[in-house]
């Protein structure tokens, strides 16, 4: 089901029929049907629809209200409470539809949407993959299950990615891998992806990615740099594949990380020149908030340290724009985690801590984060039976 909203008449409109509503509650749906399945605490909502504004908690509770008698006769949506949380507004498959459209049996049509998909993934527009999967009823499209998966994942949709039913734990594992690191320390991460590594439960191309990239940072943080390099001298070898050209910038930026955690400043600083001239050429948000996340750290390792808050806070404010919650909250971690290396306290550690927190909590993983953590490991170390 799809929504047209109207911010200048402060109406919404499902297919011919069209509600009326106040600024605020018009405000709150927005919201809320743009990060739809997605549950709210009360004070997160009166931050994102009352910024610098003083309402009290009820304030929420009667605007909920209020949308729900509103929206009653639309069978297909609803404004659920998430007991002890907050809300969420869910939407509900109708049964009665009407016919499919005849663009999503069109095979050109949908391999001309697959190639756009990909093309947005490659760049990091997660909005623009948000949108299309969002409006594929109204465009008449078919997503693929990669993509239904993909977009909860990159929305940081921890509850759907832990809970759901839909989708066979093993195909959500390589996902929910990638959100255990900025969970727990690097010592119990390396652990899973190693033992994620020794089993049969991801796919050969999940395989790849898990060691080219997402397990040479943790080596670095947990100390082990040469080892990271010797990856990375595999990797440089397997990349140059017309296949995996994609994955020269994302190698890059972990080499980066790498020699920011063991390398000389030369290292450092040759490694930098090489990404400034690839972003050049490819403005891709992912890359962009991840570089500028580094530079900030290559700043504060040199005892820059405004320079680099200001260069830090650059890169997290483009991960956040790039609407990538596993990159956005892995780089409020990093920070953390360098800091904690080089032994930097203050001020500007207690801030980062809160941004991490913030982030996490925007995502759900004071509720969630526990149980993904628990259930990967479950998984990948299962106890023995008793004999």
């Amino acid at each position: 089901m799809s929504l047209q909203l109207d911010e200048g008449t402060y109406t919404v409109t499902r297919r011919t029929e069209s509600i009326r509503l106040l600024a605020k509650e018009f405000a709150l749906l927005h919201f809320l049907y743009e990060n739809k399945e997605k549950a709210f605490t009360r004070s997160q909502l009166l931050d994102r629809v009352w910024p610098l504004e003083y309402p009290v908690e009820r304030t929420v509770d009667d605007h909920i209200y209020r949308l729900r008698k509103k929206l009653k006769r639309w069978d297909e949506i609803s404004l659920d409470t998430v007991r002890g949380y907050g809300y969420r507004l869910a939407v509900h498959e109708n049964k009665s539809v009407l016919p499919a459209s005849p663009s999503t049996q069109d095979p050109e049509m949908q391999e001309a949407i697959h190639g756009l998909l990909r093309k947005y993934h490659l760049f990091g527009q997660g909005n623009a993959i948000q949108t299309l999967v969002q409006q594929q009823e109204a465009l008449g499209i078919q997503i693929v299950p990669y993509y239904q998966l993909y977009i909860r994942f990159i929305q940081g949709d921890l509850e759907w990615l832990i809970t759901t039913k839909e989708i066979p734990f093993e195909e959500r594992l390589y996902w929910l891998l990638i959100f255990v690191h900025p969970l727990i320390e690097p010592a119990n991460s390396i652990q899973l992806y190693e033992q994620a590594l020794n089993s049969s439960a991801l796919s050969a191309d999940q395989l790849r990615e898990l060691r080219i990239l997402n397990i040479v940072e943790v080596y670095a943080e947990i100390g082990q740099v040469e080892r990271a390099r010797m990856q990375l001298e595999d990797t440089y070898r397997v990349i140059e594949t017309d296949e995996l050209v994609n994955f020269k910038l994302p190698v890059a930026l972990a080499a980066l990380y790498v020699e920011l955690w063991g390398g000389s400043g030369e290292a450092v600083e040759a490694q930098i020149a090489v990404l400034r001239a690839g972003l050049k050429d490819a403005p891709y948000l992912r890359e962009i908030g991840r570089f500028q996340m580094m530079e900030g750290l290559w700043l504060l390792r040199q005892g820059r340290v405004r320079e680099a808050e200001l260069r830090m806070d650059d890169g997290l404010d483009v991960l956040k724009m790039s609407l990538n919650a596993p990159l956005y909250l892995n780089a409020a971690y990093q920070i953390l985690q360098f800091m904690g290396h080089h032994r930097i306290e203050g001020r500007l550690r207690s801030k980062y801590r809160q941004v991490y927190a913030e982030i996490g909590k925007s995502y759900g993983v004071p509720i969630y984060g526990q149980q993904i953590v628990d259930e990967v490991r479950n998984f990948l170390s299962p106890i023995p039976p008793i004999l």
